[in-house]
Protein backbone atom coordinates (compact mmCIF):
# COMPACT_ATOMS: atom_id res chain seq x y z
CA UNK A 1 0.00 0.00 0.00
CA UNK A 2 1.48 3.60 -1.05
CA UNK A 3 1.93 6.51 1.69
CA UNK A 4 3.11 9.24 0.11
CA UNK A 5 2.13 11.96 -0.95
CA UNK A 6 1.29 12.50 -4.72
CA UNK A 7 -0.16 15.16 -6.83
CA UNK A 8 -3.45 14.36 -9.19
CA UNK A 9 -6.19 16.24 -10.85
CA UNK A 10 -9.69 16.13 -9.94
CA UNK A 11 -11.85 14.58 -12.33
CA UNK A 12 -14.97 13.95 -10.91
CA UNK A 13 -17.45 15.03 -8.47
CA UNK A 14 -20.27 13.37 -6.49
CA UNK A 15 -21.01 14.45 -2.94
CA UNK A 16 -18.57 14.08 -0.43
CA UNK A 17 -16.47 11.60 -3.05
CA UNK A 18 -13.81 12.97 -5.20
CA UNK A 19 -11.90 10.71 -8.79
CA UNK A 20 -8.59 12.14 -8.92
CA UNK A 21 -6.87 11.03 -11.68
CA UNK A 22 -2.66 10.13 -11.47
CA UNK A 23 0.17 8.42 -13.18
CA UNK A 24 -3.37 7.57 -15.90
CA UNK A 25 -4.97 5.74 -13.25
CA UNK A 26 -8.04 7.47 -11.26
CA UNK A 27 -8.86 6.52 -7.15
CA UNK A 28 -12.01 7.20 -5.91
CA UNK A 29 -11.35 9.84 -3.00
CA UNK A 30 -12.65 11.70 0.26
CA UNK A 31 -11.32 14.98 2.09
CA UNK A 32 -9.61 14.45 4.76
CA UNK A 33 -11.15 15.97 8.19
CA UNK A 34 -9.38 18.94 8.82
CA UNK A 35 -9.67 19.89 4.87
CA UNK A 36 -12.97 19.70 4.98
CA UNK A 37 -13.23 22.15 7.81
CA UNK A 38 -10.88 24.63 6.53
CA UNK A 39 -13.10 26.01 3.83
CA UNK A 40 -15.87 27.33 6.13
CA UNK A 41 -14.14 30.95 5.75
CA UNK A 42 -13.64 30.95 2.07
CA UNK A 43 -16.11 31.65 0.73
CA UNK A 44 -16.92 28.78 -0.94
CA UNK A 45 -19.19 26.03 -0.06
CA UNK A 46 -16.99 23.09 -1.34
CA UNK A 47 -13.25 22.42 -0.64
CA UNK A 48 -12.07 21.00 -4.03
CA UNK A 49 -13.77 20.75 -7.84
CA UNK A 50 -13.22 18.88 -10.28
CA UNK A 51 -9.59 20.53 -12.01
CA UNK A 52 -8.40 20.97 -9.17
CA UNK A 53 -4.58 19.71 -8.90
CA UNK A 54 -4.84 17.84 -4.94
CA UNK A 55 -1.97 16.54 -2.74
CA UNK A 56 -3.52 12.82 -1.93
CA UNK A 57 -2.73 9.62 -0.88
CA UNK A 58 -3.13 6.98 -3.17
CA UNK A 59 -3.44 3.26 -2.04
CA UNK A 60 -3.07 -0.15 -4.10
CA UNK A 61 -6.95 -0.45 -4.03
CA UNK A 62 -7.66 2.61 -5.79
CA UNK A 63 -8.81 4.54 -2.92
CA UNK A 64 -7.36 7.97 -1.49
CA UNK A 65 -7.32 10.68 0.85
CA UNK A 66 -7.06 13.99 -0.08
CA UNK A 67 -4.68 15.96 2.15
CA UNK A 68 -4.27 19.52 0.51
CA UNK A 69 -6.14 21.43 -2.33
CA UNK A 70 -2.97 23.23 -4.63
CA UNK A 71 -3.87 27.11 -5.30
CA UNK A 72 -5.88 27.62 -8.02
CA UNK A 73 -5.66 30.02 -10.87
CA UNK A 74 -8.84 30.39 -11.32
CA UNK A 75 -12.44 28.98 -10.98
CA UNK A 76 -15.99 28.98 -12.49
CA UNK A 77 -18.47 29.24 -10.00
CA UNK A 78 -22.04 29.71 -9.42
CA UNK A 79 -24.30 31.22 -6.17
CA UNK A 80 -24.34 28.65 -3.32
CA UNK A 81 -28.23 27.23 -3.42
CA UNK A 82 -28.26 27.60 0.75
CA UNK A 83 -26.64 31.04 0.77
CA UNK A 84 -29.38 32.93 2.18
CA UNK A 85 -27.98 36.36 0.88
CA UNK A 86 -26.16 36.90 4.65
CA UNK A 87 -22.89 35.64 2.95
CA UNK A 88 -20.44 35.23 -0.46
CA UNK A 89 -20.85 31.78 -0.75
CA UNK A 90 -20.17 30.23 -3.84
CA UNK A 91 -20.54 26.72 -5.32
CA UNK A 92 -16.76 26.03 -6.94
CA UNK A 93 -18.23 24.34 -10.47
CA UNK A 94 -14.65 24.04 -11.76
CA UNK A 95 -11.37 25.04 -11.40
CA UNK A 96 -7.92 25.39 -13.92
CA UNK A 97 -10.11 26.32 -16.51
CA UNK A 98 -9.11 27.68 -19.99
CA UNK A 99 -12.31 28.33 -21.99
CA UNK A 100 -15.36 28.36 -21.41
CA UNK A 101 -18.10 27.19 -23.99
CA UNK A 102 -21.59 28.63 -23.59
CA UNK A 103 -23.57 26.79 -25.83
CA UNK A 104 -27.04 28.06 -26.89
CA UNK A 105 -29.20 27.20 -29.45
CA UNK A 106 -31.69 29.08 -32.29
CA UNK A 107 -34.65 27.15 -31.09
CA UNK A 108 -36.17 24.85 -29.10
CA UNK A 109 -35.21 26.21 -26.77
CA UNK A 110 -34.76 30.01 -28.20
CA UNK A 111 -31.82 32.15 -28.11
CA UNK A 112 -31.02 33.68 -24.42
CA UNK A 113 -27.76 36.02 -25.10
CA UNK A 114 -28.13 37.48 -21.45
CA UNK A 115 -27.63 33.97 -20.08
CA UNK A 116 -24.31 34.07 -22.29
CA UNK A 117 -23.23 37.66 -21.09
CA UNK A 118 -23.86 36.43 -17.27
CA UNK A 119 -21.37 33.57 -17.82
CA UNK A 120 -18.48 35.41 -19.56
CA UNK A 121 -18.64 38.26 -17.22
CA UNK A 122 -17.96 35.76 -14.32
CA UNK A 123 -15.14 33.90 -16.85
CA UNK A 124 -13.97 37.72 -17.34
CA UNK A 125 -14.00 38.44 -14.27
CA UNK A 126 -11.60 35.33 -13.55
CA UNK A 127 -9.73 35.51 -17.27
CA UNK A 128 -11.56 33.20 -18.88
CA UNK A 129 -12.34 33.83 -22.26
CA UNK A 130 -15.66 32.79 -23.35
CA UNK A 131 -16.59 31.70 -26.94
CA UNK A 132 -20.28 31.02 -27.14
CA UNK A 133 -21.65 28.78 -29.87
CA UNK A 134 -24.60 28.20 -31.09
CA UNK A 135 -26.41 25.03 -32.31
CA UNK A 136 -28.95 24.23 -34.00
CA UNK A 137 -28.18 26.27 -37.06
CA UNK A 138 -30.37 24.05 -39.53
CA UNK A 139 -33.35 25.99 -37.48
CA UNK A 140 -32.09 29.26 -37.64
CA UNK A 141 -34.34 32.04 -38.48
CA UNK A 142 -33.52 34.52 -41.09
CA UNK A 143 -31.74 37.32 -39.50
CA UNK A 144 -30.79 35.98 -36.44
CA UNK A 145 -26.84 35.40 -37.54
CA UNK A 146 -26.24 38.82 -38.18
CA UNK A 147 -28.56 39.88 -35.22
CA UNK A 148 -26.03 38.10 -32.68
CA UNK A 149 -23.01 39.51 -34.62
CA UNK A 150 -24.11 43.21 -34.32
CA UNK A 151 -25.12 42.22 -30.46
CA UNK A 152 -21.73 41.42 -29.67
CA UNK A 153 -19.43 43.77 -31.80
CA UNK A 154 -16.40 45.26 -29.91
CA UNK A 155 -17.18 42.82 -27.28
CA UNK A 156 -14.17 40.47 -28.38
CA UNK A 157 -16.77 37.31 -27.98
CA UNK A 158 -15.89 34.65 -30.61
CA UNK A 159 -18.91 33.06 -32.40
CA UNK A 160 -19.58 29.67 -33.80
CA UNK A 161 -22.45 28.36 -35.54
CA UNK A 162 -23.01 24.22 -35.26
CA UNK A 163 -25.49 22.21 -36.43
CA UNK A 164 -24.91 18.37 -35.73
CA UNK A 165 -27.74 17.65 -38.23
CA UNK A 166 -26.36 18.73 -40.72
CA UNK A 167 -22.41 18.94 -39.21
CA UNK A 168 -21.67 22.50 -39.73
CA UNK A 169 -19.27 24.08 -37.54
CA UNK A 170 -18.52 21.27 -36.14
CA UNK A 171 -14.59 21.21 -37.44
CA UNK A 172 -14.09 24.66 -36.60
CA UNK A 173 -15.34 24.23 -32.91
CA UNK A 174 -12.87 21.22 -32.55
CA UNK A 175 -10.03 22.89 -33.72
CA UNK A 176 -10.69 26.58 -31.22
CA UNK A 177 -11.17 23.50 -28.35
CA UNK A 178 -8.20 21.55 -29.34
CA UNK A 179 -5.41 21.08 -26.19
CA UNK A 180 -7.42 23.30 -23.77
CA UNK A 181 -9.43 22.67 -20.80
CA UNK A 182 -12.61 23.60 -21.30
CA UNK A 183 -16.16 24.35 -18.96
CA UNK A 184 -19.12 23.56 -21.23
CA UNK A 185 -21.76 25.47 -20.01
CA UNK A 186 -25.31 25.81 -21.39
CA UNK A 187 -28.95 24.91 -20.42
CA UNK A 188 -30.60 21.32 -21.02
CA UNK A 189 -31.84 20.99 -24.56
CA UNK A 190 -29.48 23.26 -26.52
CA UNK A 191 -28.08 19.75 -27.67
CA UNK A 192 -25.03 20.66 -25.72
CA UNK A 193 -24.39 16.24 -25.35
CA UNK A 194 -25.49 15.86 -28.91
CA UNK A 195 -22.77 18.53 -29.69
CA UNK A 196 -20.24 16.84 -27.43
CA UNK A 197 -20.82 13.53 -29.21
CA UNK A 198 -20.45 14.91 -32.50
CA UNK A 199 -17.02 16.71 -31.73
CA UNK A 200 -15.90 13.70 -29.83
CA UNK A 201 -17.42 10.49 -30.79
CA UNK A 202 -17.47 7.88 -28.19
CA UNK A 203 -17.93 10.11 -25.69
CA UNK A 204 -21.75 8.67 -25.70
CA UNK A 205 -23.39 11.44 -23.43
CA UNK A 206 -26.55 10.74 -22.59
CA UNK A 207 -29.09 13.15 -24.66
CA UNK A 208 -33.22 14.21 -24.18
CA UNK A 209 -35.50 16.24 -25.59
CA UNK A 210 -36.67 19.53 -24.64
CA UNK A 211 -39.92 19.04 -21.87
CA UNK A 212 -43.26 19.51 -23.91
CA UNK A 213 -45.35 21.37 -20.58
CA UNK A 214 -42.15 23.74 -19.59
CA UNK A 215 -40.19 24.62 -22.91
CA UNK A 216 -37.18 23.58 -21.08
CA UNK A 217 -34.91 20.77 -21.57
CA UNK A 218 -34.61 18.10 -18.72
CA UNK A 219 -31.34 17.69 -17.18
CA UNK A 220 -29.43 14.78 -18.48
CA UNK A 221 -25.70 15.21 -16.44
CA UNK A 222 -25.99 14.18 -12.38
CA UNK A 223 -22.24 15.59 -11.43
CA UNK A 224 -19.44 17.34 -13.22
CA UNK A 225 -17.22 15.81 -14.67
CA UNK A 226 -13.98 16.13 -17.12
CA UNK A 227 -13.13 13.65 -19.60
CA UNK A 228 -9.59 14.19 -21.51
CA UNK A 229 -9.04 13.11 -25.22
CA UNK A 230 -5.91 12.23 -26.93
CA UNK A 231 -5.74 15.55 -28.45
CA UNK A 232 -5.08 17.18 -24.89
CA UNK A 233 -8.34 18.46 -24.73
CA UNK A 234 -10.39 17.61 -21.22
CA UNK A 235 -13.75 18.89 -21.42
CA UNK A 236 -15.63 19.42 -18.57
CA UNK A 237 -19.43 18.36 -18.59
CA UNK A 238 -21.70 20.12 -16.24
CA UNK A 239 -25.16 20.03 -15.08
CA UNK A 240 -27.88 22.38 -16.26
CA UNK A 241 -26.72 25.64 -14.70
CA UNK A 242 -29.27 28.60 -14.41
CA UNK A 243 -27.10 31.28 -11.61
CA UNK A 244 -23.75 32.57 -11.54
CA UNK A 245 -21.93 33.27 -8.52
CA UNK A 246 -21.82 37.26 -9.06
CA UNK A 247 -21.12 38.52 -5.76
CA UNK A 248 -17.94 39.20 -5.85
CA UNK A 249 -18.36 41.64 -8.44
CA UNK A 250 -18.68 45.29 -7.05
CA UNK A 251 -21.19 46.99 -9.12
CA UNK A 252 -18.80 50.16 -9.91
CA UNK A 253 -16.04 47.71 -12.07
CA UNK A 254 -18.61 46.00 -14.06
CA UNK A 255 -18.36 47.54 -17.29
CA UNK A 256 -14.69 46.36 -17.36
CA UNK A 257 -16.14 42.92 -18.49
CA UNK A 258 -18.03 44.64 -21.20
CA UNK A 259 -15.24 45.30 -22.93
CA UNK A 260 -17.05 47.13 -25.77
CA UNK A 261 -17.57 49.63 -22.63
CA UNK A 262 -14.36 49.86 -21.37
CA UNK A 263 -11.93 52.51 -23.25
CA UNK A 264 -15.84 54.87 -23.94
CA UNK A 265 -15.94 54.22 -20.71
CA UNK A 266 -12.56 56.53 -19.87
CA UNK A 267 -14.43 59.48 -21.74
CA UNK A 268 -17.68 59.39 -19.22
CA UNK A 269 -17.75 62.51 -17.15
CA UNK A 270 -17.90 60.96 -14.01
CA UNK A 271 -15.24 58.29 -12.77
CA UNK A 272 -16.14 55.59 -11.77
CA UNK A 273 -19.33 55.50 -13.93
CA UNK A 274 -21.58 52.94 -13.68
CA UNK A 275 -22.92 53.40 -16.98
CA UNK A 276 -26.81 53.93 -15.56
CA UNK A 277 -27.92 57.16 -14.19
CA UNK A 278 -24.98 59.28 -14.23
CA UNK A 279 -25.54 62.50 -16.84
CA UNK A 280 -22.66 62.89 -19.79
CA UNK A 281 -21.91 59.08 -19.78
CA UNK A 282 -20.63 57.99 -23.12
CA UNK A 283 -21.51 54.80 -22.87
CA UNK A 284 -25.28 55.96 -22.99
CA UNK A 285 -24.42 58.20 -25.69
CA UNK A 286 -23.73 55.92 -28.02
CA UNK A 287 -26.61 53.17 -26.96
CA UNK A 288 -28.38 55.99 -28.16
CA UNK A 289 -26.61 56.45 -31.13
CA UNK A 290 -26.97 53.13 -32.37
CA UNK A 291 -23.19 52.35 -31.69
CA UNK A 292 -23.61 50.08 -28.40
CA UNK A 293 -26.29 47.28 -28.91
CA UNK A 294 -29.29 48.49 -27.07
CA UNK A 295 -29.95 44.69 -25.82
CA UNK A 296 -26.52 44.86 -24.81
CA UNK A 297 -26.60 47.33 -23.08
CA UNK A 298 -29.97 46.64 -21.07
CA UNK A 299 -28.36 42.85 -20.10
CA UNK A 300 -25.62 44.88 -19.03
CA UNK A 301 -28.64 46.88 -16.31
CA UNK A 302 -30.27 43.61 -15.62
CA UNK A 303 -26.16 42.28 -14.20
CA UNK A 304 -26.13 45.57 -12.47
CA UNK A 305 -29.03 45.60 -10.78
CA UNK A 306 -27.84 41.73 -9.84
CA UNK A 307 -24.75 42.95 -8.27
CA UNK A 308 -26.05 45.65 -6.19
CA UNK A 309 -28.63 43.73 -4.77
CA UNK A 310 -26.06 41.20 -3.71
CA UNK A 311 -24.18 44.30 -2.88
CA UNK A 312 -27.07 45.73 -0.48
CA UNK A 313 -27.28 42.39 1.35
CA UNK A 314 -23.64 42.22 2.81
CA UNK A 315 -22.68 45.65 3.54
Amino acid sequence: METETVQGVVTSVFGRFYTVRYNEREYNCVLRGKLRLTDRESGFSNPAAVGDNVDFIPADNGTGTIRDVVARRNAFTRKDKKDKGSQRRQDIIAANIDLILAVQSFYDPNLNLRFVDRIAVRGSFENIPTVLCVNKFDLCVEGYPEYINEYYEGSGMEIFLTSVKEGIGIDELRTRLSGKRVIVVGYSGVGKSSLLNTLYPGLVLATSPVSESTGKGRHTTTNVRMVRYDDGTELIDTPGVREFGLMDIQPHILGRYFHEFGEIGRKCLFSPCSHDHEPNCEVKRLVDEGIISEGRYISYINILTTVKEYTSRIY
